[in-house]
């Protein structure tokens, strides 16, 4: 081999098969990244979408947070405790007077009957 001269590498056939050969490692590679490219915008699609559902719940749990501070709140005012008193152990102030309906009472074997309020309508 002398200098200045071209060393052949192959033929025309051999050429075209290391061509080939490189496009298919070119086209498995292309596919393998595009692959990988959407496996990843699948899982940040996830992660965006629980991120999402996740800022959803602490909004809920604020709102929630800040109704159970005003019932804490209205529990320890004495309306509160009036209310409970007045309606779960029936207590009333010493000096209140309380009216209560009177039953009618049906004598033996008829029906009762109640008034309708106003006669001749």
């Amino acid at each position: 081999m002398g200098k200045g001269r071209l060393v052949r590498v192959g033929t025309l056939r051999g050429r075209l098969i290391l061509l080939g050969i490189v496009a298919l490692m070119v086209a498995f590679i292309v596919t393998a990244l595009v692959y990988l490219r959407k496996k990843e915008e699948e899982t940040l699609a996830k992660k965006k979408a629980e991120q999402e559902r996740l800022v959803r719940l602490i909004e809920e749990e604020e709102a929630r947070t800040a109704e159970i501070a005003d019932y804490r709140a209205y529990i320890e005012t004495k309306s509160y405790i009036e209310e409970i008193a007045r309606e779960v152990l029936g207590l009333v102030y010493k000096d209140e007077i309380i009216f209560r309906p009177v039953k009618e009472i049906a004598p033996r074997g008829t029906e009762s009957v109640v008034p309708t309020g106003s006669a001749g309508r």
